[in-house]
């Protein structure tokens, strides 16, 4: 392998190693900025729906819940949520970095590409995921403990407001978390696209400007 080839083969896995530092940051800012704060406690009460919707329920029942048991019940279910969907930095990266390691340009002036399909495919996976891990949590850390937060109540009353409860967190609470995800998605495949553009046109501008890609440099040396 000539001197000029090595450069060549150097500067590509620089390229390559960038572009994913580029997937990297932009998934870390996409899970940690955008879809964990959705999950995360509100800085008002009133922006609380899963707090709100249970009082409202105990209002209609003219019942009094236990407002210590009650945050404790559902920061519970919020730490829990927010764990697991911490792993979806790993699924979006490991998805779309798999791309990059695969990219073997054939052509002098070709570049990294991540299509709509490639994101279309890992946005499946990551709402994929959240749902499953938002069911988990609901059942696991909200519905399985919602007794705690009952003070003198009869049965049939816990029932019903449970009943409405569970409903109403699988059903409405869902579309609108998977509705503002999906919105978070949209914004951060722009700017992953965009970065990733950049990132070629910089690749391919040193390698097209710089001597040491030069195979006249090279002899002449």
């Amino acid at each position: 392998m000539s001197m000029v080839e090595q450069y060549k083969k150097q500067h590509l896995e620089t390229y390559k190693s960038a572009t994913k530092e580029i997937i990297r940051n932009n998934t870390k800012s996409l899970v940690e900025n955008d879809i964990l704060p959705l999950i995360k406690k509100p800085p008002l009460d009133s922006m609380d729906v899963i707090k709100l919707k249970l009082i409202s329920l105990a209002k209609k029942e003219k019942i009094v819940l236990a407002t210590e048991n009650l945050e404790k019940l559902i920061e519970g279910y919020r730490y829990y949520l927010i764990d697991l969907l911490s792993h979806l930095i790993d699924i979006r990266i490991n998805l779309l970095a798999k791309k990059v390691d695969e990219f073997h340009p054939k052509r002098e002036n070709e570049t990294i590409k991540i299509q709509k399909k490639d994101l279309d495919i890992v946005n499946k996976k990551i709402k994929s995921q959240v749902k499953e891990d938002a069911l988990d949590a609901i059942d696991k850390k909200l519905l399985s403990d919602l007794s705690i937060i009952y003070t003198n109540i009869d049965n049939s009353k816990q029932g019903e407001i449970n009943k409405l409860f569970e409903k109403f967190m699988k059903t409405s609470y869902l579309k609108q978390l998977n509705e503002s995800i999906a919105i978070k998605l949209l914004v951060k495949d722009r700017t992953l696209l965009s970065g990733i553009a950049e990132q070629g046109e910089r690749y391919l501008f040193t390698k097209n400007n710089s001597h040491i890609f030069n195979d006249d440099m090279e002899n002449a040396l």
